[in-house]
């Protein structure tokens, strides 16, 4: 399971989490990740301690992510309002033909990734997406790190 934090654009979130003594002291147990695209992917054990990890890091969700994403060990990727929901126990975890869900844009490295991300009913349809958004720093310091072999065929759907 990983949460995935999505930047607002311009804006290098692995290096502001690094720069910043709360966000290290925060995510010093975790192993994030910087993705293309300034994308940021910590690796958690379960849907409570991926909250509880948005929930420490909420100031920065709020200031400097355009989206907060948990991608479940099955591949299905939530939006943090339905993962929320889901722990509460108020709804169920929903299969591959749950009826809510939209569509969010990232840069890749061969153009931009579509992911589709089931979410609760009020978010349904709505779409995100980083307009002419390119990471210099990113690939200049050669940062990102690929996905395994296994993962890129996850991340293409």
């Amino acid at each position: 399971m990983r949460v995935i934090f999505i930047p607002k654009p311009g804006i290098d979130l692995y290096h502001t989490f690094i720069q910043s003594e709360t966000s290290r002291l925060i995510l010093r147990f975790y192993a994030p990740r910087r993705r293309f695209g300034g994308v940021v992917e910590v690796p958690v054990s379960t849907l409570g301690s991926g909250l509880s990890l948005a929930s420490e890091l909420r100031w920065y969700i709020r200031r400097y992510t355009r989206d907060f994403l948990i991608k479940t060990g099955d591949g299905h990727i939530l939006s943090h309002k339905l993962a929320k929901e889901i722990y509460e126990r108020n709804l169920s975890y929903p299969g591959g033909d749950w009826e809510f869900s939209y569509i969010c844009k990232i840069p890749a490295e061969e153009g931009i990734t579509t992911l589709s991300v089931l979410c609760i009913e009020d978010e349904a349809g709505k779409e995100h997406e980083i307009a002419g958004f390119s990471d210099p720093a990113c690939e200049a310091t050669g940062d990102e790190i690929s996905c395994a072999p296994e993962e890129k065929e996850d991340d293409k759907e």
